[in-house]
């Protein structure tokens, strides 16, 4: 199986660069491809990256919700994911987050790559960082 484009295997976690255009359908689609990916290759920790995908308003909480819950299928319980958005994407309570731990998922969203990756590589990381 070959790693999708943007797909980067570093020392100690895997990152997906998402780049594009479009609406967050599409976006979500490609980062699914990814997380699935990843899982099938046994990674413990994916950073995702989505600050270059454009097209789309920040999304609302019934698209958070369905996102969310794809995204924590798709990992399955094994898989640590850390999300990288614009400012203007981020929900303050971090709603999708909340959804996603309750499917199971140990995973975070972040507005900088630096705090994501602080999280992703820290051996005591937990939903309430």
């Amino acid at each position: 199986m070959k790693a999708p484009e943007g797909f980067d295997v570093l020392a100690d976690y895997c990152r997906f660069r998402l780049s594009g255009h479009g609406p967050l359908e599409d976006a979500a689609s490609r980062v699914i491809s990814a997380i699935e990916f990843a899982r099938k290759q046994h990674v413990r920790r994916l950073l995702v990256d989505t600050r270059d995908w454009t097209g789309h308003k920040s999304p609302g909480t019934l698209q958070r919700y369905e996102v969310a819950s794809i995204f924590a299928k798709a990992a399955g319980p094994t898989l640590m994911l850390a999300m990288v958005v614009r400012p203007e994407m981020m929900d303050p309570d971090k709603f999708e987050v909340m959804v996603a731990k309750n499917r199971g998922l140990t995973g975070n969203v972040f507005d900088s790559e630096q705090d994501a990756l602080a999280w992703l590589l820290d051996p005591n990381a937990r939903w309430d960082h």
